[in-house]
């Protein structure tokens, strides 16, 4: 059974330059499956999505790395994972809308919710791209152009937007309002503040108390800035706890059990579980989880564990051989061990602690290298 049909249409079609309706990117329909764990005959109603000419069932209760049989985030076509995806037997919820299967405007609503989804997504990523407009500022009171920094700019409509950048490089976008800033606390990139409140139509910010407008001409965006860098990188509590946790398990197919900060359904959680190649898959995807360094990616290549380091061209290199890529260990003995990042790591002759170091460790751990930053950052001195 299929209900493509004119009900999903009539809703969520946009018209065109001129004046004709065409189809959105991302179509919702509806089909049958037989019902895992019941008896022969019995199905279920579910959602199908559609981009192009290749179709997915949204089955309930798997995750999106299941469900994404054609990799549409890996290859680019869509910016990341639908928002809160949660999928079970009487209802589905994405982006903050929630429908059952037997609801008739299901499809319409689903079809509405995640088109809108794509295009600000979309133009989040464009947003980045395009050169800020100046500030009112002097360039004296810019932090320095690397480690790790938020910078407040507009984007091509005029509204502010915060990016958190590694040098000249950004690693998370948001817009300047409460789920931006949540989403960026949540990746562990901004320290959560007391409180926090935001204008509707994003002209203030009141941070702690302290209140920033944002209007033209004003230079409350730069102060803004400031403020943000001085008191709220995450890396400026340089004794937070390790972002990985690894611990021994003969059941795991690597020996392992991994655990770190990840929102894999669109909602943060740090769960354990084993260390295979779909948690390596999620721990390396920057739109489901920050934990690593912008440009590392990591692969499991039973019993061995690789890191490389991303290219300009699109490829990849191992990382460089020396001391700022090397993990030394001690047994407790009086003997040492070293761990060469830029080799591949061998899971047989590690313990977790061992390999809990070595993830953890400031060449391949964001946070580790913020904290290191934070460290070795020169104080700031009124002058």
């Amino acid at each position: 059974m299929n209900v493509h049909g004119s009900l999903r249409r009539s809703a969520s079609d946009i018209d065109d330059a001129a004046g004709q309706k065409k189809e959105p990117e991302i179509r919702i329909g509806k089909t049958v499956v037989p019902r895992e764990g019941e008896a022969l005959g019995v199905v279920a109603e579910v959602f199908t999505m559609t981009l192009g000419n290749e179709t997915i069932q949204l089955l309930p209760l798997k995750n999106w790395s299941q469900l994404d049989l054609f990799k549409w985030r890996v290859r680019g076509i869509l910016p990341g994972t639908p928002p809160g995806l949660e999928i079970t037997f009487d209802h589905l919820k994405v982006a903050g809308e929630t429908v059952t299967p037997w609801d008739p405007e299901g499809c319409a609503k689903l079809e509405k919710v995640l088109n809108e989804w794509l295009a600000l997504e979309r133009q989040t990523l464009e947003s980045t791209v395009l050169k800020p407009q100046p500030q009112p500022q002097d360039a004296s009171s810019r932090p320095p152009e690397e480690g790790f920094q938020f910078r407040v700019e507009m984007d091509n409509t005029g509204k502010p937007r915060l990016r958190f950048v590694e040098g000249s490089e950004t690693v998370k976008a948001v817009a300047l309002n409460l789920q931006g800033f949540n989403a960026l606390i949540e990746q562990g990139l901004m320290r959560k503040p007391q409180n926090l409140k935001v204008g509707a139509f994003h002209d203030w910010v009141e941070l702690d108390g302290e209140l920033f407008r944002l209007d033209p001409g004003t230079d409350g965006a730069a102060a803004l800035e400031r403020r943000l860098n001085e008191a709220y990188i995450e890396a400026e509590q340089p004794e937070v706890p390790w972002d990985i946790a690894v611990f021994s398990n003969p059941a795991s197919p690597t020996g392992f059990d991994i655990q770190f900060p990840a929102s894999p359904n669109g909602i943060a959680e740090n769960k354990k579980q084993h260390l295979n190649e779909e948690s390596i898959e999620l721990l390396q995807d920057p739109h489901r989880c920050s934990v690593l360094r912008k440009g590392i990616t990591a692969r499991l290549i039973p019993p061995q564990l690789v890191f490389k380091l991303k290219t300009p061209d699109g490829g990849e290199r191992s990382l460089e051989a020396g001391p700022e890529n090397a993990v030394t260990v001690g047994n407790g003995s009086g003997q040492t061990k070293v761990i060469d990042l830029s080799q591949p790591i061998d899971l047989l002759h590690l313990n977790a602690t061992e390999l809990a170091i070595a993830l953890n460790h400031p060449a391949i751990n964001k946070r580790a290298h913020l904290a290191e930053a934070a460290r070795n950052k020169p104080q700031n001195s009124n002058k």
